[in-house]
């Protein structure tokens, strides 16, 4: 004789004979969705915040690599054409935006020939005494 296997009490979140006892499952569920969704828009907001802050100072870098390149040709022309020392400091580049400044130092070699060697420093964003980036180009220089 075949004893009958009795089947296990069914779990009560999917109960057909007990609907009232599910009604709390789709909350607990759209609760944790909505967090996930949350969670998700916070980090990639973060991502984006900081992938911004990445292009913005790529931009100020750009821009002091162009104010000390801008700085190298104006110090070459204020010693060869203009007959200057070709230093300056914190000149305006760019309106509130880029300074440079320069310095020329002079080698004289077999009593004819001038090395000059001419550092330009680039800033770029914030102010003129506190900028954001700083690139510096050192050149020798002879006519």
């Amino acid at each position: 004789m075949m004893t009958k296997i009795k089947p296990l009490a069914s779990l009560p979140l999917i109960s057909k004979e007990h609907p009232a006892r599910q009604r709390g499952a789709a909350l607990v569920a759209a609760i944790f969705v909505i967090t996930a969704l949350a969670a998700l828009g916070a980090l990639m907001t973060q991502m984006l915040v900081s992938g911004s802050e990445e292009t913005i100072d790529e931009w100020y870098s750009s821009q002091a690599l162009y104010a000390a390149e801008s700085g190298v040709d104006w110090a070459i022309w204020d010693v060869t054409v203009n007959g200057g020392a070709g230093v300056s400091t914190n000149n305006t580049m760019l309106s509130g935006q880029a300074w440079v400044t320069t310095t020329v130092s002079t080698l004289t070699i077999n009593g004819i020939n001038n090395v000059y060697t001419i550092t330009s420093t680039g800033t770029a964003g914030g102010t003129s005494g506190n900028p954001r980036t700083q690139r510096q180009i050192v050149v020798h220089y002879m006519p």
